[in-house]
């Protein structure tokens, strides 16, 4: 007999159900909507929050050059040689609050729904409660591996299933990548900001700083484009997990499965 649920699998219960949807809540495979439109936005911001990224990092990178130059006495270097360099930092900086907004409130709203999702695939899989989905980003230390917690526990959730139903456990390293490199990158930023803090591009000492803080700076930069790309592989294969447990659904089979317990009960009770 094939699972009621998603008449897919056998029945390995008693519930008639198999492993998977026996742990699943009740319902699951009608409710399961995986978040592919959301998805598909929050890459495309990551993505460009990736490109931002390598930006500066070509910008910062350029700096240190011509910074260097400045200390070693070089002639032909002055202030204005920095003003393509300003101009560019300047339109960076006007262009990143934005974009970081937008990508914070579509992954936000993706993670909420991905969660709600693996509600559904394991109800008793989660260490913190739904709501964490929102609340941890904005929660003062906290927000350093709540998230990351709430990520792993919709991950292993949403993992496939083998040819009985259990649980496969794929692995985290992308996750362990997505999330070392986006907390480092928050905290090289603050340094690499304390660092560049009133610098004087005629005083040898600054410039001394400014070169420090810009190499500070640039790996910040990297960290948040590798980040970036990580969070996208995160978001596209955690999808990708889920849109592959709604389909190996096969309605038919469990139609017909339903109705021959149901068709079983009734014998046995006339």
């Amino acid at each position: 007999m094939v699972c009621l649920a998603c008449g897919t699998r056998p029945a390995g219960t008693d519930s008639g159900r198999c492993f998977g949807c026996a742990e699943a809540a009740p319902g699951w495979a009608a409710a399961l909507n995986p978040a592919n439109g959301l998805a598909t936005a929050v890459s495309v911001l990551l993505g460009l929050n990736a490109v931002m990224a390598a930006v500066l990092v070509t910008v910062d990178v350029w700096a240190n050059v011509l910074t260097g130059r400045v200390l070693d006495g070089s002639d032909d270097v002055g202030p204005e040689d920095f003003e393509f360099l300003k101009s560019a930092a300047r339109a960076l900086n006007g262009l990143l609050p934005p974009l970081a907004l937008a990508t914070v409130v579509v992954f936000i709203v993706w993670f909420h729904r991905t969660r709600k999702n693996a509600d559904l695939l394991a109800p008793n899989g989660h260490r913190m409660g739904r709501g964490w989905t929102i609340g941890a980003w904005f929660t003062p230390i906290a927000q350093l591996w709540i998230p990351w917690q709430l990520m792993a526990d919709c991950w292993r959730a949403s993992a496939p299933l083998d040819a009985e139903g259990r649980r496969r456990q794929p692995s985290e390293a992308v996750l362990v990548v997505w999330w070392s490199t986006f907390v480092g990158s928050l905290v090289i930023g603050r340094v690499a900001a304390m660092t560049t803090r009133h610098v004087d591009l005629m005083d040898s000492i600054d410039l001394e700083h400014l070169r420090t803080g810009l190499w500070v700076e640039a790996g910040g930069a990297a960290l948040r484009l590798v980040a970036a790309i990580a969070a996208i592989v995160v978001v596209h294969h955690l999808t990708a997990m889920q849109r592959a447990r709604r389909a190996d659904i096969n309605p038919l089979a469990a139609r017909a499965a339903q109705a021959a317990r149901v068709n079983a009960v009734v014998s046995a009770t006339e």
